[in-house]
Formats: structure tokens, C-alpha cells, sequence
């Protein structure tokens, strides 16, 4: 077939009195392509010749993403940048996932001189996640040819070192494309971004939080450390307005923080875990009691006065893990050493969970009483309510089993929780935690609700069991790293240790000022 086709071609150029031997046969069919006088026969001959004007003036014709579009690309792609670019931009949409394809071409398009590839390949990388790649593309490129790139490269080189947290970086770019930010709508809106969430901060200014209500004990100050994710944190907040313990909390508009500021370790599978010393800098220009970070990725939990998010996170998570910051304990399993599980609590350390003995012997009523002393909503069960039931032991002793009966199970009452199941120190007879519902709550799966019941607790115990500020995080943190220190420093990362302490207690005594009068105290 092949041979047929160049047989027929050269009859065609014969017969149209041209000379084969008068120029070369691919400039002849250049010629005749670019302006247009081809024949059919004579454009699929310089196509199955791989002549690039013949290629060319096909690709422009089929229908994008096509079949013979994607093979007319790839043959095009081996020496136009334009091709080669568009490749990618196909592969990229088509394998999100290992966009390994996509790299490749745009790497050909650079190779190729088609400018625009580096800021797709850049952004490529940046929506990987890989910042390190990213800003090696765009710092490849000489500062003439980085100039001629669109706005958007300038944008991306912006949050990129946002998102390394280089603060002079950040400052020296916008500083110097200033006005080529401002032109674009996209551009003013990241200036907007640096200035609302205080992302160029100074060495000498500190994060503004905006005043807090008078009466808002569980106050919360969430940062983040890219742009993308700030505005994430700002969703979740309204959406969380949402959720019954929206009531309970308040929020500080969130603030931007440098990703290496806290020196933490986000793993994917995780509990994302900082050095919390590092929050001294910020601490008393932050007027909340908790505050929240939000990493690309790690197990959120909660550290006494701090929140971690991961960004990922669902707003069943934030609530979640908030209700732990307002003294809520897990009802699922917790881990076998977890140190509420060791063994009987000796007193009350959460609103929903008690961890008590299983088996009692004595008078109902006087054993009944003793509980109710350990049980944090004992005022929530009726009279009437059982929490107590007769049993016989193996050798025919009588005994009473800690637990609301079954027909008692729409009332509020003392009923197995999951929370210390895998408990390594216990046997099944010894001890169990108890909780206040015989159902499932947001406290054992996060898809589920949060009863009005809980929210009750909040308003009774008045932060008895909430977490204390974070203040103590950063004074705990001293105290951890003083036997790891030369005897030269101990002394000094103690008495800052002290003093974090009192700021901690400080923090307290004004929440117990705003409880007495939310009571009518004052």
C-alpha cells in the first residue's frame, strides 16, 4: 500500500509537468501544504512521510482528543513544543492518579523551547504535593524568560513559597511583580489572601486575633500553611456551625503559620505530632484558649489545648476532635495501654465516660450513691433509673452488676462503652468504662450524631473537664526536653516551664471569672 502511494504521488507530480529531480520532494510538498493547493492524494503522502507542515495542517482539523488527533499529537510531539504541550495537558486530564505520562511530555515541551510547559509542569508538580520539583522547574528558567510567563507563573511562585513557608522569598516576589499581581484578578485576590491571613509577618509583629465575646470560655484560633487550606479551615467553620456543639465554641478568624514553624511530623497514617515548645513566639498576642493546625496530611488528634487537622478532614472530624478539646473521651476501642484504662479511675476525668468496677456487694442504695460521686452526668438520671442489677457469682454468692437494664436503654444511665475493651490491664470481671446512652454517638463513629444530651454536660460542668489552654502544651514541652538538655540549660528550659505554667493557670482563672458571671457571680 505504501509503495503504491508513492508510485501514485509521483504520476500526480509527472503529470502536472514538474521535474522530480528540479528540488527536493519534502519542499515541494511544504510548499504546496502551506498554501494550500495540495492534492488529497499528495497530503497523505507527506503525512505517511512524517513532513511536520502536512501533520500539522491535519492535527488542526480532526476533532480534539480523538484517536487520530492523539496519534497525529504524538508524531507532531517529537519536534513541536506546542504538540508536546498539549500531550501532557491531554495525559494530565486523562490520568490524574500517576500522571507519569503527563511529566514526561511536558519535559519534552520544555526541551522543545515552548515556555508555557514549564508553569504546567510546575503546577503539575504543585498539585503533587511536591514543592521541592515545583519550584525547581520555575527556578530553571533565566529571569528574562521567567518574565514572559503569564501571571499565573508568578502566582504559583508565590504559593509555593507559601506553602515551604519562605517568608522572604514570599516578600522579595511580591515585592517585585507587585504591580503584575495587581493587574490580574487572580492576582490582586492572593494579595488580598497575604494580607488577610497575615502571611508576611515580621520578626517583630505578631498575629492579630480579633477581640473574643466576654462569655466564650472554649474560644479556638486554627491556622493553616497554605492559602488552599486556610480557606478550607474558613469552610469547615461554617460548616460546623452546623453541629450542636457550635453553641459551645468560638472561633478566631484563622491565621496563616509557616509549615516548618512547629517542626512536625505529619506522616500519612500517623497522629500528627509537633514540638510544641515552638508556639512561645505567638503565645501572648494569641488571645484564645486552644489553638488548631491544619497539615496537608497526619492524623488529627487532640493534645491537650492544641487541635491537629489533617486537611483532608471532614467536618464530623473537627467536631469530633473538638468535643475532646470540651472533655469528651473516645467510645470506641482505645489502645491497649491508653492511661485511662490502666485501671479504676479515682476520680472523674470526662463528661461521657467513667471507668468503674464491674461487681459490687453491699446496699443497693448506698452503692448506688457511691457511683452517682464518679459518674459526671449523674444529675442527667432520673431517680427512677436503675443503674445497678442483681447477679449470682459461680459459687452461688449474690453481687450487683454496674449497668442501666436493657428496657431502660432510651434514658440516660450507666451503659457499657467500647472505650477500654482492649484494656492490657484488666481481666473481663475487673473493671469497664460506662457511658451515658446505650447508643452509638459521634464519640465512637464520626458519622454519627452528637446527642443534645452531651451538650447538656458542657453547659452543667462548666469546663470541668475541658482540656486546659495550650499555654500548658508549650510549658509541658519545656519540662519534656530539660533531662535531654546539659545541666547548663536544664535550669533555664525549667523556669520557662514554670512560667508557661502560670500563664496556663492564668488562662484559667480568667475562664472561672467568665463562668461566675454567666452565673450571676459578679
Amino acid at each position: 500500500m505504501k509503495n503504491k502511494l508513492i508510485i501514485v504521488s509521483l504520476l500526480v507530480f509527472l503529470l502536472t509537468g514538474l521535474s522530480t529531480s528540479s528540488f527536493f520532494l519534502n519542499e515541494h510538498l511544504t510548499s504546496v501544504i502551506s498554501k494550500k493547493e495540495h492534492s488529497n492524494i499528495q497530503l497523505a503522502f507527506a503525512i505517511d512521510q512524517k513532513n511536520v507542515t502536512a501533520l500539522r495542517f491535519a492535527w488542526e482539523k480532526v476533532q480534539p482528543q480523538s484517536k487520530k488527533w492523539l496519534k497525529l499529537t504524538k508524531e507532531l510531539a517529537k519536534t513541536q513544543g506546542d504538540a508536546a504541550y498539549q500531550l501532557a495537558l491531554y495525559y494530565q486530564a486523562e490520568f490524574k492518579i500517576k500522571p507519569k505520562q503527563a511529566i514526561f511530555w511536558y519535559k519534552s515541551a520544555i526541551r522543545l523551547n515552548y515556555l508555557e510547559a514549564s508553569t504546567g509542569l510546575a503546577l503539575l508538580y504543585f498539585q503533587q504535593g511536591n514543592l521541592i520539583k515545583a519550584a525547581e522547574v520555575l527556578d530553571a528558567l533565566p529571569v528574562e524568560l521567567f518574565e514572559k510567563l503569564s501571571d499565573e507563573a508568578i502566582i504559583l511562585k508565590v504559593n509555593i513559597a507559601i506553602n515551604q513557608g519562605e517568608m522572604s522569598d514570599i516578600q522579595k516576589i511580591t515585592s517585585k511583580y507587585s504591580q503584575k499581581l495587581k493587574s490580574s484578578k487572580e492576582g490582586l485576590l492572593l494579595l488580598k489572601d497575604i494580607q488577610k491571613y497575615q502571611i508576611q509577618l515580621s520578626d517583630n509583629q505578631v498575629i492579630d486575633s480579633s477581640p473574643l465575646a466576654m462569655n466564650c470560655n472554649n474560644s479556638i484560633q486554627l491556622f493553616a500553611t497554605t492559602v488552599n487550606h486556610l480557606k478550607r479551615l474558613e469552610s469547615l467553620i461554617l460548616d460546623f456551625k452546623k453541629q450542636p456543639l457550635n453553641d459551645s465554641v468560638c472561633f478566631s478568624p484563622v491565621r496563616y503559620m509557616a509549615i516548618d514553624s512547629l517542626d512536625c511530623t505529619n506522616e500519612k497514617d500517623e497522629s500528627i505530632q509537633c514540638n510544641e515548645v515552638n508556639w512561645w513566639p505567638w503565645a501572648n498576642s494569641i488571645n484564645t484558649r486552644y489553638v488548631g493546625l491544619m497539615l496537608p496530611q497526619g492524623g488529627a488528634n487532640v493534645h491537650f489545648g492544641v487541635l491537629y487537622l489533617d486537611a483532608k478532614d471532614s467536618v464530623d472530624v473537627v467536631a469530633h476532635e473538638i468535643s475532646h478539646l470540651l472533655g469528651f473521651v473516645d467510645e470506641y476501642p482505645l489502645i491497649s495501654e491508653h492511661v485511662k484504662c490502666q485501671t479504676i479511675q479515682k476520680d472523674m476525668f470526662s463528661q461521657n465516660i467513667s471507668v468503674l468496677k464491674n461487681k459490687y456487694q453491699g446496699r443497693r442504695k448506698v452503692i448506688r450513691a457511691s457511683i452517682l460521686k464518679q459518674v459526671a452526668w449523674s444529675k442527667h438520671i432520673n431517680n427512677s433509673t436503675p443503674i445497678l442489677q442483681s447477679a449470682i457469682d459461680l459459687n452461688g454468692e449474690h453481687y450487683w452488676k454496674l449497668g442501666t437494664p436493657e428496657e431502660f436503654k432510651h434514658e440516660t444511665g450507666v451503659f457499657n462503652a467500647q472505650t477500654c475493651n482492649n484494656s492490657a490491664f484488666k481481666s473481663k470481671d475487673d473493671f469497664s468504662a460506662f457511658k451515658p446512652v446505650s447508643y452509638g454517638t459521634k464519640l465512637q463513629y464520626f458519622s454519627l450524631n452528637f446527642p443534645p444530651l452531651y451538650s447538656k454536660f458542657i453547659q452543667v460542668s462548666l469546663n470541668q473537664f475541658s482540656m486546659p489552654s495550650f499555654h500548658y502544651n508549650i510549658a509541658l514541652a519545656y519540662f519534656q526536653q530539660a533531662p535531654l538538655q546539659q545541666s547548663s540549660f536544664q535550669h533555664r528550659s525549667i523556669e520557662k516551664a514554670k512560667y508557661w505554667l502560670e500563664q496556663a493557670a492564668n488562662r484559667e482563672h480568667d475562664s472561672d471569672r467568665q463562668k461566675k458571671i454567666r452565673k450571676g457571680g459578679f
